[in-house]
């Protein structure tokens, strides 16, 4: 029987509980390290650019991977009414003939993962701009709304596109594959979901409209520096658990597995988001129909 009493075991034992306890203080300090990514608030480094979207089947017709420069993306100014169809081709004239490069840029997710030192190569938003609207845009939008092939939509306030590019092809010179949405704006001071992938319109507001994300509770502004991720109110205690669960994937599962739930829990919520939107949008007609 052990003796507890005895100085030679209480040592062992304390002993034992001090190790523990610098292993655990290692393991936290290791912990946030992964989590502290380039300044932004409780951020996980993954090894990889995630494939996150809604899952939803993208048209053929929306094919800049064999269109190439001639592919259009849709430009609209609400305030003067005016419309062009801008090719990628005449982007990269625009910029001098050839591309930008936008090198070692960070890709913060919203839920809680970041991708550093990604590649890219591309226009300014600005140089895009100036292209579709050579005699100028009108000074009072105050939001940039993007249009997806697959439905996605996304605003971003005016005062976050700051430093925002056109990311048209990869480090390699190749179109951005499928798996990240082809040609796509990219805003450096928000979080990933700001980033409409298989861009087909851009359009200037003069006042904010909620996409697709922020109409299920994100936070309209988004700026990962002030982990701008949830509107407030029960949308934000919503999220908060949902993130949690996701986080315990994590802990127990790892990297992989914890990748793998968010990217299916994605596909599944834009499913389910789909459904319903087919459904009110039925009923609606359905009573026009009979009223």
């Amino acid at each position: 029987m052990i003796d507890l009493d005895d100085p030679v075991v209480r040592e062992h034992v304390e002993r034992k509980r001090r190790l523990r306890e610098r292993a655990s203080n290692a393991s936290a300090r290791a912990s946030n390290a992964a989590r502290e990514v380039a300044g932004a608030p409780n951020q996980r480094a993954v090894k990889n650019w995630i494939k996150l979207d809604l899952g939803r089947p993208v048209p053929a017709t929306h094919d800049p991977w064999t269109r190439g420069d001639a592919f259009e993306i849709v430009f609209e100014c609400e305030s003067t009414a005016r419309v062009a169809r801008v090719t990628i081709g005449a982007l990269k004239r625009a910029n001098g003939g050839s591309w930008s490069d936008f090198d070692a840029r960070d890709w913060h997710c919203v839920t809680g993962w970041s991708a550093r030192g990604i590649d890219f190569k591309g226009v300014t938003l600005d140089v895009a701009l100036k292209e579709a609207f050579p005699e100028g845009v009108s000074s009072d939008w105050t939001c940039l709304y993007q249009i997806s092939a697959d439905g996605y939509t996304v605003g971003v306030d005016a005062r976050d596109v700051t430093g925002a590019f056109f990311a048209v092809e990869d480090s390699d010179g190749a179109v951005l594959s499928k798996d990240h949405g082809g040609p796509r704006l990219v805003f450096p001071t928000v979080y990933g979901w700001k980033s409409a992938k298989y861009l087909t319109r851009v359009r200037l507001l003069r006042r904010y409209e909620d996409g697709f994300w922020e109409r299920l509770g994100c936070h309209r502004r988004g700026r990962w520096a002030l982990e701008e991720r949830w509107a407030s109110g029960s949308a934000s205690r919503i999220w908060n658990v949902l993130a949690w669960i996701t986080d315990q994937y994590a802990v127990f599962g790892g990297e992989r597995v914890w990748v793998w739930v968010m990217v299916r829990g994605g596909n599944v919520l834009g499913s389910i988001c789909a459904t319903f939107t087919s459904l009110f949008s039925f009923a609606k007609t359905s009573s026009k129909c009979i009223f």
